[in-house]
């Protein structure tokens, strides 16, 4: 006799924590004409490709309209002063152009300030090269406008002077410009994002229902590629006991989709990575560190620089606890929670955030930290001689703490010859940090990190050198010429010259050509203490600093059944070599 058919249906938790919600304005109207109307220019100005746009546009507008002013300002402001002078914008224009975003960084910033002019009664041309409006039409909505005015600059990559002037690219955007401020109107309103807070999928077995919901989750960018644990409500209500808190507790607002990660949005995600329930302390206070206004997670997650957040474990007792490798290949696979923890931050960061690559995730190339970003500091080769990570950055010794580094940069190195003195190991040092100076000056004075394994630690504790000693030996020998700081650039040139203090200007404006430190000040270099034996290692993590972005550290709370939650899902360790 044939059995009836029979289904398996496998319900999970929507990972997305529901569409966005912020309230939707709608754009000012559209001026009737551009004649003898004021147009204000805002300039997203790098690299001179804005300076030699804006006269061909210039001069294409005035053949077209008759009696048409402009008036400049650059984008890059003070934060504590951009709201004022938006608004100076807004009061000198009829209408105004916003210009050049090519890149994730100036997408997503100058959207942000088109929409606060629009806001302010002012249309907008926003000019932004084909590559980055998807990026530019996100933000846009992130910040409260139905739709935003783009003008295609007709390039995908950054285009060179030459080209801007060859391809006469000012000329063929002016019919557009114009139209952007007189005729343009908003388009309906596209939403993809289902509202529904579980997901079920139906099929003849459960393998194959769960094939489903990975084929689904990949399709609409809610995955990182690898296999998924289905976040089931069992599922999901086990990791919760890792918690405190309840599921309701907002954690933080994870840029750029601006959706708030409540405890459970957090579990949901965890469990998609393998988390364990005892990881829940370090991924909740790791989604604190990077919602943290400080670490500026928006331009973190948009900018075209690739980069990733690189997170640092401190405390012995829990990384004990928790298995966390912090001895040989500390970065790198074959522990559970220096896997899992930190792809459930990078779930996070996509799904809450609300992220995708090429949509408004816009790095060239990406970066390997998204995918095992995690290391803990080996306070058993530290022994005493220096303080800890969680210690250096004002927590108690009995706090574990975690840190958060936006990365740029993985370059480890062997300091010869053996064993090196300190002053080779700054040289070594100081090399890589020299190189990783961008020469616009946009990551001047950010923090940046020194990883030391434990045989070149062992050369600096052998000397004496306490950890404040090493950072002002290393902020003395980061410097390089002011000729090579500038670039061959004047000092009034550079897009980021308001960060520059003034006794740097001066050094600049000197006749001769002195060493110009690359950091603010010794406390902008982080040092780790990490990894096995052996060769005498060391790595310059350099850092993202268009934003800025700085290196954040947050408490880990670890909840009242501790003990017991540990007893209860063990047996997950993998051998560590010590």
């Amino acid at each position: 006799m044939d059995m009836p058919n029979r289904k398996v249906e496998l319900t999970v938790c929507n990972p997305r924590g529901g569409p966005e919600a912020t309230p939707m304005d709608s754009p000012s109207p559209r001026l009737q004409n551009l004649d003898g109307k004021k147009i204000g220019i805002l300039m997203f100005s790098l690299w001179g490709l804005a300076e030699t746009l804006l006269p061909q546009l210039e001069d294409a507008l005035k053949k077209r309209v008759d009696g048409i002013e402009f008036r400049e300002w650059s984008a890059f402001m003070p934060e504590e002063s951009r709201e004022a002078r938006l608004k100076e914008i807004a009061d000198y224009s009829d209408g105004i152009i916003v210009l050049l975003a090519f890149t994730g960084t100036s997408s997503a910033r100058t959207a942000r300030d088109a929409v606060y002019l629009e806001k302010l009664g002012k249309p907008v041309a926003f000019m932004v090269t084909r590559p980055f409006q998807a990026n530019a039409q996100f933000i846009a909505r992130r910040e409260g406008l139905s739709d935003i005015s783009l003008v295609a600059v007709p390039v995908d990559s950054i285009p060179l002077t030459d080209e801007i002037r060859g391809l006469k690219l000012g000329e063929k955007a002016a019919d557009d410009v114009i139209k952007a401020l007189t005729q343009w109107r908003p388009q309906s309103d596209e939403v993809n994002e289902t509202a529904d807070s579980t997901l079920t999928f139906i099929d003849r077995d459960y393998e194959t229902a769960r094939e489903g919901m990975e084929k689904y989750f990949l399709q609409h960018g809610w995955s990182d590629g690898l296999p998924l644990i289905p976040p089931t409500r069992d599922a999901v209500d086990k990791m919760l006991e890792g918690m405190d808190l309840p599921s309701s507790h907002v954690v933080g607002v994870v840029e750029p989709g601006g959706v708030e990660a409540t405890v459970e949005n957090i579990a949901v995600n965890a469990v998609m990575a393998g988390c364990l329930p005892q990881y829940m302390p370090v991924v909740a206070a790791a989604v604190e560190a990077i919602t943290d206004p400080a670490f500026n997670l928006r331009e973190v997650q948009c900018t075209s620089c690739n980069m990733a957040p690189l997170l640092i474990v401190s405390g012995p007792g829990l990384v004990e606890d928790l298995n966390i490798n912090c001895g040989f290949s500390t970065l790198g696979p074959g522990w559970k929670a220096n896997s899992t923890i930190g792809r459930a931050v990078r779930l996070v960061m996509t799904n809450l955030g609300h992220t995708w690559p090429g949509r408004n995730e816009m790095k060239t190339l990406g970066s390997p930290f998204k995918f095992v970003p995690l290391i803990a500091e080996n306070e058993t080769v530290i022994r005493g001689a220096w303080e800890s990570i969680r210690v250096a950055e004002g927590y108690d010794f009995d706090q574990p703490t975690i840190s958060v580094m936006p990365a740029m940069s993985w370059q480890p190195d062997i300091v010869q010859p053996e064993p090196p003195t300190v002053k080779r190991i700054v040289e070594y040092i100081a090399k890589q940090g020299r190189v990783k100076h961008d020469r616009l000056v946009g990551n001047w004075g950010m923090d940046n990190l020194v990883v030391l394994c434990s045989a070149t630690f062992d050369c600096i504790r052998r000397e004496g050198y306490s950890r404040l000693d090493l950072q002002k030996a290393l902020y003395d020998a980061i410097q390089i010429p002011k000729s090579e700081f500038l670039n061959g650039r004047d000092i009034g040139e550079l897009p980021a010259f308001h960060r520059l203090p003034e006794w740097i200007r001066e050094k600049c404006r000197a006749s001769s050509d002195p060493p110009v430190p690359l950091l603010a000040g010794p406390g902008n270099i982080r040092i780790c203490v990490t990894g096995g034996a052996g060769p005498y290692g060391i790595s310059y993590i350099s850092t993202f600093g268009y934003g800025p972005a700085r290196f954040v550290t947050k408490p880990i709370t670890l909840p009242g059944n501790w003990k017991d939650l540990l007893a209860r899902y063990e047996g997950w360790k993998s051998p560590t070599v010590k």
